[in-house]
């Protein structure tokens, strides 16, 4: 016969709070041992799931904070280039406005040099850098290379105008001397002392007559405006053209008048027409120049 060992169950009283019956489980030892074992298996399983399970999220967090940083530091360089392309784009703008700036400066300074050139009759280079001796393939056209070459620029355009305009005196000066031959003929009687064609006596001669055939046009010695055109004693019909600068022709002895008090006129005009008219032995021109209101010798001014 087999006999149970008493020490294999172990009893579990449950003594609960209330009035209620206590209770009483028996359990075998062995069945106990393996709960046992089955729960230290669970939580060493539960322990291990969650210490890989932490471990993983340390890593993913490790991982990701460190893209983050990977991140936040190309954010940072994209940020930088940015403000570069910023600073350079600025930097294009200011080279082009100033590249620009020099460029109209060059053309007004070249138009200058083909005026001046135009002026004084020279022909006009294919290419012209008004002057200025810089090779534009060696400049930076930062401010203050832009400022230095402006400044020379500047400098160059205030000396053409001081020549244009001393060029455009000289030219005026040049266009109203009285230099042309108002007729082309012989000249009849020279300025200063003569005998009068009147008599034996001497007289002075103011100009010079020239002869011509009557109704010859009169042409005007050089520019300037007329002062006078009308009859006048001994000058029978007269043309007087003030010439500026102290200077005044005389046409005398015409026979017909064709231009009038206030008249604008240019070297080579035609003024009147010759005749006889006045103090005269005969048709002719008689050609004086007043410097000043004095009487001088036109053939000073007149063009060999």
């Amino acid at each position: 016969m087999h006999i149970k060992n008493k020490d294999e169950y172990i009893n579990i009283m449950v003594v609960p709070n209330s009035k209620k019956d206590i209770k009483s489980f028996k359990i075998k030892r062995s069945a106990l041992k393996a709960y046992i074992f089955a729960a230290a298996v669970l939580l060493i399983g539960l322990f291990s799931t969650f210490f890989y399970f932490a471990g993983k999220y340390a890593y993913l967090y490790a991982a990701v904070h460190e893209k983050d940083k990977i991140i936040a530091e190309k954010n940072q360089k994209i940020a930088e280039m940015q403000d570069l392309n910023q600073s350079q784009g600025k930097k294009i703008a200011m080279l082009n406005d100033n590249a620009k700036k020099l460029s109209d400066k060059m053309k007004s300074l070249d138009e200058l040099e083909q005026k001046v050139r135009r002026m004084v009759g020279l022909s006009s280079p294919e290419t012209s850098r008004g002057g200025i001796t810089r090779d534009s393939r060696d400049l930076t056209l930062d401010e203050k290379t832009t400022n230095e070459l402006s400044s020379e620029i500047d400098n160059k355009t205030y000396e053409y105008k001081t020549l244009i305009d001393d060029i455009s005196k000289r030219l005026d000066y040049l266009a109203s001397l009285p230099s042309s031959y108002p007729v082309v003929g012989p000249i009849t009687s020279p300025f200063g002392s003569r005998t009068s064609p009147y008599g034996e006596s001497s007289e002075f001669h103011p100009g010079i007559d020239i002869a011509v055939g009557y109704g010859t046009p009169v042409k005007a010695a050089g520019k300037g405006i007329v002062t006078y055109a009308g009859w006048l004693s001994g000058y029978g019909n007269v043309v007087m053209i003030n010439h500026g600068y102290g200077i005044t022709s005389v046409y005398g002895h015409n026979s017909q008048l064709l231009v009038r008090v206030g008249q604008t006129v240019n070297r080579g005009d035609v003024i009147a027409k010759s005749g006889s008219t006045g103090r005269s032995t005969g048709p002719h021109v008689h050609f004086e120049i007043r410097l000043n209101g004095n009487p001088v010798d036109p053939m000073k001014y007149l063009t060999k």
